[in-house]
C-alpha cells in the first residue's frame, strides 16, 4: 500500500508542476485519481463565485462523453455535501451511503445503473480559502472507504491546493504580461495641460 501511494504522489507531482491552467490541472488530478472502478469528481469555484462541476473521471474511456454531459447537468444543493465542504474546508468519508444520507449527496448521480455505495471527499484550499472539492466514489458492492484512505486523500488535496495556487499565479502573471508596457506608447508632440497619448506606429 505504501509503495502504491508513493507512486501516486510521484505521478501527482508531475501533474502539479506542469505549466497548466488551474482548471486543466484539476481535471488532470481527477483523471489520475480515477483508478479501477472508482470515479473521481472535481468541483471548482470560479472567479465569479459560481460552483461548477469540472470533471467526473473514470478509468473506462468509453464513459467519457456520457460523464461529461452528466457533469454539465449537475445541480448543487445549498446544504449539500459539496457546499458544506467548501464552507468548512474539511473532509469526510462515508463508508456506506444509506438511503437517508443520499439526499445530502444528491449530486452523486452518475450514469444510469451506477449507484454510489461509498465515497470520500476533501476540500482543496488555495491561499487559505477552499476553492475546490475532490470526491472519490465507489460503486462496487463491498467497496468501502475508510479513515486511512481519507487521510491519504487529504494529503492529495493539500498538494493539489499548492499546485493550483502556483497555476493561478502564472495565469495572473500572464494576464499582466499581455498589457503593453508604457514604453509602447509615446506622445508625438510636446503637450501642455492634459496629455494626449498616441499609440506609436
Amino acid at each position: 500500500m505504501a509503495g502504491r501511494r508513493l507512486i501516486v504522489l510521484e505521478e501527482l507531482r508531475v501533474i502539479l508542476s506542469a505549466d497548466s491552467t488551474a482548471e486543466r490541472m484539476l481535471r488532470a488530478v481527477a483523471a489520475h485519481l480515477a483508478t479501477g472502478g472508482d470515479y473521481c469528481i472535481a468541483d471548482m469555484v470560479d472567479r465569479d463565485g459560481t460552483l461548477r462541476r469540472l470533471e467526473i473521471a473514470h478509468a473506462d474511456p468509453s464513459r467519457r462523453e456520457r460523464l461529461r454531459v452528466a457533469a454539465e447537468h449537475t445541480r448543487f444543493e445549498p446544504e449539500g455535501r459539496v457546499s458544506t465542504l467548501l464552507r468548512t474546508g474539511g473532509a469526510e468519508v462515508v463508508g456506506r451511503l444509506t438511503r437517508a444520507g443520499a439526499a445530502r449527496a444528491s449530486d452523486l448521480a452518475l450514469l444510469q445503473g451506477e449507484t454510489a455505495g461509498s465515497y470520500m471527499a476533501a476540500a482543496v484550499v488555495v491561499s487559505g480559502a477552499p476553492m475546490a472539492v475532490l470526491t472519490i466514489v465507489a460503486c462496487q458492492v463491498g467497496r468501502q472507504f475508510d479513515n486511512d484512505e481519507l487521510g491519504f486523500l487529504r494529503v492529495i488535496a493539500e498538494w493539489t491546493g499548492l499546485g493550483l495556487e502556483n497555476a493561478l499565479r502564472r495565469e495572473q502573471q500572464s494576464s499582466r504580461d499581455t498589457v503593453p508596457p508604457l514604453s509602447a506608447f509615446r506622445t508625438k508632440e510636446p503637450v501642455t495641460g492634459r496629455a494626449r497619448i498616441v499609440r506609436s506606429r
